[in-house]
């Protein structure tokens, strides 16, 4: 389970996750978590280019894997020509089809940079070696008007497969593939395809990026879920709806995604009060600070439970993991963890639950079964700092009853039970939740 203050992924599988993918293998009956590269050799982590792998059996339980990709696929996709190799590849997402698995990962000629490809590669297990099979999508040579080929993320319509993609600079594309081989439909990986998400061109926060969309049946609607922000500090996600595969994607009021709206934000940096948070007591003078940078996160459909999920990662916001970098004037919290969390659709919409998933079964409740004052923090559109609880009364305006989720589960800052309010407040916005000094009747 998710511990705070502790960097060894043998102890703590969830450290040092960034950018998670989630996919359940239907064949060994386990969950795997791809992720970003990254080099902690003194945690554990070992200081191999190649993407990192965390399996579980339970969405609860992980264990870290090492890494997929073979030696000639890691050769093959660092190989920039005359420019410096590729450090680290980026963004995985993992998916089982026609009998292979799929690996789709981005390569960037360096951070920060436009040019960048994104490869397909294939496995017969999922902790591979994976392979290269070609390149889905690339950007090199283009500049910084054009999207950006990382952050892959693939969704279906009628038969039809379609890659997601895109960083800041020229937005968020979707492109068609060939359902067979995975790669572009018109043999092309330069094609860019349709915009579905941009920035306006003097937008307050920073992005998109970390897109994924998908289909949920129940409503009707595909999702787009994005992060806005700092990835170190107040990155975000947030989620527009469309009732076809390739948008427009719009927000609670009818906005576009492609500049006019950055979509409803769902999470943020917010701190709840915390009596007994799962933390490790190193003596390094750790103290709460609640969570940083919730962001460049996955739906996924569990088939297992038939519930919505969101994994995504996060930062610990405790003052000893604060680093400042001068240049760019701006803070970044350096430990980070992958969180999953359950989502839930309210009037058509997603929202996720305010407690990472610790195993407990979805428990509505009602109204009446839950007593006392509540902690809130609210999500404003364009304000990313932190967001702290504040007490409120259930007399006051938030819309509560009516328009929110109640239900009972593990409470991670305090430890017993809670009963998690996830729902939005009369002006739109979303808003989390937790009871205190609960009595759940």
């Amino acid at each position: 389970m998710l511990r705070l203050n502790d960097t060894d992924i043998n102890q703590n599988p969830a450290v040092w996750s960034h950018d998670p993918s989630m996919m359940w293998d239907p064949v060994s009956r386990r969950y795997y978590s791809y992720s970003t590269d990254v080099y902690r050799p003194k945690s554990g982590l070992c200081a191999k280019r190649g993407i990192p792998v965390r399996s579980s059996p339970d969405l609860v339980h992980f264990k870290y894997e090492g890494t997929v990709l073979s030696e000639n696929a890691v050769r093959q996709a660092r190989d920039n020509g005359e420019y410096p190799k590729t450090e680290n590849f980026w963004a995985p997402y993992v998916e089982y089809v026609n009998g292979e698995y799929r690996m789709y990962y981005s390569a960037t000629r360096a951070f920060g940079s436009s040019e960048s490809k994104i490869w397909l590669a294939v496995a017969d297990h999922p902790l591979g070696p994976f392979e290269n099979r070609g390149v889905a999508a690339d950007t090199w040579g283009t500049d910084d008007t054009y999207p950006n080929a990382i952050d892959p993320h693939i969704v279906r319509e009628k038969g039809r497969e379609y890659l997601v993609y895109g960083s800041f600079f020229g937005g968020i594309y979707i492109k068609e593939l060939d359902a067979d081989s995975g790669l572009p439909a018109d043999g092309d990986p330069r094609t860019l395809g349709i915009c579905i998400s941009r920035r306006a061109p003097k937008g307050p926060v920073d992005g998109p990026e970390g897109a994924a969309v998908i289909y949920v049946p129940e409503t009707g609607y595909y999702y787009l879920f994005q992060s806005y922000g700092w990835l170190g500090d107040d990155y975000d996600i947030r989620v527009g709806r469309s009732r076809t595969v390739t948008g427009p994607y719009t927000d609670t009021l009818g906005r576009d995604l492609k500049e006019a709206s950055m979509g409803l934000k769902i999470a943020g940096s917010y701190q709840f009060r915390a009596s007994a948070p799962n933390v490790r007591d190193t003596g390094n003078g750790w103290k709460w600070g609640g969570i940083r940078g919730p962001g460049h996160g996955v739906p996924f459909y569990d088939p297992v439970s038939g519930r919505y999920f969101f994994v995504h990662h996060f930062r610990d916001g405790a003052a000893i993991n604060r680093v400042y970098d001068k240049k760019e004037d701006r803070a970044s919290y350096k430990t980070h963890y992958m969180m999953i969390r359950p989502m839930f659709f309210l009037n058509d919409w997603p929202l996720l639950g305010p407690e990472p998933y610790q195993g407990e079964e979805y428990e509505p409740l009602s109204p009446c079964e839950v007593q006392g004052r509540r902690e809130i923090v609210i999500f404003k559109e364009s304000d990313n700092r932190m967001q702290t609880g504040q007490e409120e009364t259930a007399d006051d305006k938030t819309g509560y009853p009516d328009n929110c989720i109640v239900y009972r589960c593990p409470d991670f800052e305090n430890g017993g039970v809670a009963a998690a309010v996830t729902g939005f407040t009369d002006s739109g916005l979303a808003y989390w939740g937790k009871f205190m000094y609960s009595n759940i009747v």
